[in-house]
């Protein structure tokens, strides 16, 4: 079961490093807004996988913090998605709007997930590292699956 856990923690972990590493160049406004906070979340996370997953020694400071600025980032999110805010730049796909329960629950989600990441690497709790780790990455890979598009 860990290594399944492992597994998946480190592809979701690089789906979403990957997938933040292109240029958002021409963006303007709340669409650039909403990317920038989008950048935390995913620098932090790509700094946080390989201690949370076991390639790298465990710094519980640096997951706490990492953890903390994505949630921080997460509780803004929503905010800079008002409806139709779509462009050329943008990777957003319509359906956000159109399920916006759906959406707008996974980035609650992730804002709680990534405040029990950084509340469990507060505590010490290295046990617990790696299934907050997946459950906070789970609502990544979920958001980017069916409320994204890459860019062409």
């Amino acid at each position: 079961m860990f290594h399944k856990t492992l597994a998946l923690c480190t592809i979701g972990a690089t789906f979403l490093a990957l997938s933040t590493a292109y240029a958002h160049d021409g963006a303007t406004g709340v669409i650039k807004e909403r990317m920038d906070l989008m950048k935390i979340i995913g620098k932090n996370t790509k700094m946080i996988a390989p201690m949370a997953t076991g390639g790298a020694d465990l710094d519980m400071k640096a997951v706490a913090a990492g953890a903390t600025a994505i949630s921080q980032a997460a509780k803004q999110v929503a905010s800079k998605f008002p409806e139709g805010s779509l462009s050329e730049e943008s990777e957003a796909k319509p359906n956000i709007w159109t399920d916006w329960a759906k959406f707008s629950g996974l980035i609650e989600s992730l804002a709680a997930d990534s405040a029990v990441l950084a509340m469990s690497a507060s505590k010490g709790d290295e046990s617990a590292i790696l299934p907050a780790f997946g459950k906070m990455t789970g609502n990544c890979k979920t958001c980017h699956t069916e409320f994204r598009q890459k860019k062409k």
